[in-house]
């Protein structure tokens, strides 16, 4: 190892520079040197080499008086001792305090360099632990403080933390005070198993979906002691367990309500104006002929109030299927909810001489869920389908069956959807402006009904579509155990 300092103590300039010239220097050693004993005794403990090579006859103090010296100072610097033949008795004496190894002069510089080598080897271990053993006490320290940083932020944090270990009883690593409030858990609860600590049903069954899934699992729970909700997101950390973390979104919940009760309220107020609008419009031909501009401003607002009527039907099917009004469920018949959807719109299909083919295979399982909200969200998908596939396309329903779950895909090759609007359309109230869509009516809430109502089953919805290629919507729902 480049850089060792090696102290050579000999009464002997020739074998002093021959150590320092051939062996130390142009091997990378740094050499010290000691013309005698007494000398090589000073300097040893002065300036702590790595290793002391000594020759064991010198005048002063002899080689064995330096180990005897040095051994009585604490030292555990290594040795080579150099003798010449005839010594041998004094080599034994040597190690018996400590000396690594000998050489016999005249000696050869390769046989040298093994000796210094094995000599050196504990040295080399023993730097190599220290270097270790502080690296590890820097980390451990960086660990501690970073630990303690994190507990204080979790302490203080407004969320609620709650941390669960993968061990198969479940134990809690780390619940802050918010959590521990929230769900009543009282004392220390680190290392209890979290069934014994936790009664929130809810919250367990999320913990353990996520444990299942391997994904992270949602839920909002409703605390038991007060008015408020929590948004639960429980995410798995492999070698760790599952975080949840917890926020209290009560006041999200009561805006949402108030926003409903003011749609509800507002829609309701506008029907009864709107329906004496469409009324008299429609009564307008009847009290005499109109000229040319006079129909088409009629048809415009015909159109409007169609369009509006519309809007705040879906508002208020929004409204309801948000609030879970009449979302009473049971085991629905796949094939036979697609079938009644497919019949429904068979006949807008026809119109435009498009080709409507739906694949089923012979077993389909049910899915828990709503008849009328679900073949809802299938006939707005349909219906879509069919407004913005030009005359003469195709459509396609298809069904199957893949890890416990039921995929219904609707495919069609209209106009398609661009890759700026994809993110967007199951917002509220949006709708691509294009030229192709110019003319169809819509509210802008239909594909966010069918979001909704797929969420409210436990479901997954997404889209991919290409301009010009056409659009397929595909569904995920949970099938039903037997």
């Amino acid at each position: 190892m480049a850089g060792e300092r090696v102290l050579v103590v000999d009464d002997s300039l020739v074998y002093r520079d021959l150590l320092v010239n051939h062996v130390l220097t142009p091997n990378e050693y740094v050499p010290l040197t000691a013309k005698d004993g007494d000398e090589g005794y000073r300097v040893a403990l002065d300036e702590a080499p790595d290793l002391i090579i000594m020759d064991m006859q010198m005048p002063g103090m002899t080689g064995i008086q330096v180990l005897e010296a040095l051994h009585e100072a604490g030292s555990e610097i290594p040795v080579i001792m150099m003798t010449l033949h005839g010594s041998e008795d004094l080599a034994v004496r040597a190690f018996r305090l400590g000396v690594k190894d000998y050489v016999i002069k005249p000696f050869d510089i390769e046989e040298m360099l093994m000796v210094m080598d094995r000599a050196l080897t504990e040295v080399r271990l023993r730097h190599e632990r220290d270097a270790l053993t502080q690296e590890l006490i820097e980390v451990n320290r960086t660990l501690k403080a970073e630990r303690r940083q994190l507990e204080a932020v979790l302490t203080s944090t407004t969320d609620g933390v709650l941390v669960v270990g993968d061990h198969a009883e479940e134990r809690i690593i780390l619940a802050n005070d918010t959590a521990r409030r929230d769900f009543c858990m009282r004392g220390d609860v680190v290392g209890e198993p979290l069934r014994e600590v936790l009664e929130d049903e809810i919250l367990v069954d999320v913990i353990q979906r996520a444990k299942e899934t391997g994904e992270t699992a949602h839920a909002e729970v409703p605390l038991s002691d007060d008015e408020r909700t929590l948004n639960v997101n429980v995410t798995p950390i492999p070698g760790v367990g599952r975080v949840a973390m917890m926020q209290d979104i009560s006041y999200l919940k009561e805006l949402d309500r108030m926003k409903s009760e003011f749609v509800s309220t507002v829609s309701h107020d506008l029907r009864s104006p709107l329906t004496s609008i469409k009324g008299f419009a429609n009564l307008m031909p009847s009290v005499g002929t109109l000229n040319e501009q006079q129909i088409y401003f009629l048809e415009k607002i015909q159109s409007g109030v169609e369009t509006v009527t519309t809007m705040i039907g879906d508002l208020l099917d929004l409204g309801r299927i948000e609030a879970e009004v009449r979302m009473e469920m049971q085991s629905c018949d796949v094939r036979a909810l697609i079938e009644r959807v497919v019949e429904g719109q068979q006949n807008h299909a026809e119109l435009k001489r498009q080709t409507l083919q739906v694949e089923m295979p012979p077993q389909i399982p049910s899915v828990l869920g709503n008849a009328l909200r679900l073949g809802q969200a299938l006939s707005n998908l349909l219906s879509n389908a069919i407004k913005y596939t030009p005359e003469g396309g195709d459509i396609s329903i298809s069904v199957g069956r893949e890890n416990g779950q039921v995929i219904i895909i609707i495919e069609d090759d209209g106009i398609g959807i661009s890759q700026e609007d994809l993110p967007h359309i199951f917002d509220k109230f949006y709708r691509v402006d294009s030229p192709e869509t110019e003319g169809i009516i819509g509210s802008g809430l239909g594909l966010s009904i069918v979001k909704t109502i797929v969420e409210k089953h436990s479901g997954r919805i997404w889209v991919e579509s290409q301009l010009g290629k056409g659009t397929t919507f595909t569904i995920m729902f949970p099938a039903v155990t037997q």
